[in-house]
């Protein structure tokens, strides 16, 4: 999408140019909180709410989209899941890659 495209490496490079020693957005690993289906053929970056759950783990709801054009549920985004290229699915409890979003 238009969004994540701008937001994985547009935003990157606009803010390396203007000479930001960190420009790329901060990933960490979260456990997912409801199941995912991701495409095979490519890596998938999907809209979620990350969170700090009771124990102190990071934790990453899923919100339900409805593709590249969805964006409300993108604009309810606090981060993006990252689903490798040849996973159909990550299940509720699975570590994933998340890339927070600037709020």
């Amino acid at each position: 999408s238009v969004s994540v495209t701008f937001n994985l490496f547009a935003r990157t490079s606009l803010l390396a140019m203007q000479g930001a020693h960190e420009p790329a957005l901060e990933e960490e690993w979260a456990i997912l909180e409801r199941s995912v289906k991701g495409s095979v053929d490519r890596e998938s970056y999907l809209p979620g709410q990350i969170r700090t759950g009771e124990a102190g783990h990071l934790l990453v709801q899923p919100l339900k989209w409805g593709g590249s054009s969805d964006f409300i549920a993108f604009a309810r985004a606090t981060g993006l899941i990252r689903v490798p290229a040849g996973v159909a699915t990550l299940g509720i409890g699975s570590t994933v890659r998340v890339v927070r979003l600037p709020s």
